[in-house]
């Protein structure tokens, strides 16, 4: 028997194996099929859950910035971008259902973090595509519903960094717009009750403990501006301190800080 000949028929058919395991591994991320999608979204989620954010943006960012992007990979893309917030939708859930006053709850729900904010923002940008959707009829329910925790999210992240909150969430400082917190923060914070009242009314929640947060909120909103929380302008670039978006939002501001 020929050994040398069997020998390079046993090195072709391993070299054979080899390579359709390299390219069925190439494969698992084509995001032009089913599975290459599937494959980015679950390692996303895997990253998620382990709190691993920067990971977690890197596996979903190809998919994100690919024609096959639909409301699935924007939650999962806000997702890790409210990861580097410390944001946990559990936390806030269980801190309004066991916390009378609402601003107490959220202020508590997230950490001291300098880029906290600037992150949950970029969070909202993804769900409202840059700002192209901002009301709640222009997104369907599984965004709205993230939507509203994720604006709890904002104004948490706001609170902590003009409030002094105590750890259990109290009031530290005054918080004051004009003239306390920045022009976009200013805005970014009465935006926030108007994207909540907004996504709240087409999503899935219906429970009394989001219903119970739902009015607190609203009701601080109407008493300071007058008018329907849906009316807030949402675009926290607009305020400069003077104009009517301003005014609003100074407003809200006012009502939190009585009502913290």
């Amino acid at each position: 028997m020929d050994v040398s000949l069997f020998g390079r028929r046993v090195l072709f058919a391993l070299l054979a194996i080899s390579s359709l395991g390299f390219i069925s591994c190439g494969n698992r991320y084509d995001l032009a099929t089913e599975h290459g999608r599937r494959a980015r979204i679950d390692d996303a989620n895997i990253h998620l859950s382990k709190g691993e954010c920067s990971a977690a943006d890197e596996a979903i960012n190809p998919l994100y910035a690919s024609p096959y992007v639909d409301d699935e990979v924007r939650i999962v893309k806000a997702s890790a971008q409210a990861c580097y917030a410390g944001f946990s939708l559990f936390r806030f859930a269980a801190n309004m259902a066991s916390t009378s006053n609402i601003f107490q709850a959220l202020a508590k729900s997230l950490d001291d973090n300098a880029i906290g904010r600037t992150k949950l923002y970029a969070a909202v940008d993804v769900l409202t595509q840059s700002g192209v959707v901002m009301n709640s009829v222009q997104r369907s329910r599984a965004v709205n519903t993230f939507m509203v925790f994720l604006n709890f999210g904002v104004i948490s992240a706001i609170q902590r960094v003009y409030g002094a909150p105590s750890s259990t969430g109290a009031q530290g400082a005054a918080i004051s717009y004009p003239g306390g917190m920045s022009n976009v923060d200013g805005c970014a914070f009465a935006g926030a009750f108007s994207f909540i009242t907004d996504s709240y009314a087409i999503s899935d929640l219906n429970d009394s403990t989001t219903q119970g947060a739902i009015s607190s909120l609203n009701t601080v909103c109407t008493t300071a501006t007058g008018g329907n929380c849906n009316l807030i302008n949402r675009d926290r670039t607009i305020c400069d301190g003077a104009n009517a978006a301003s005014t609003a939002a100074g407003n809200v501001v006012g009502g939190v800080d009585a009502a913290w």
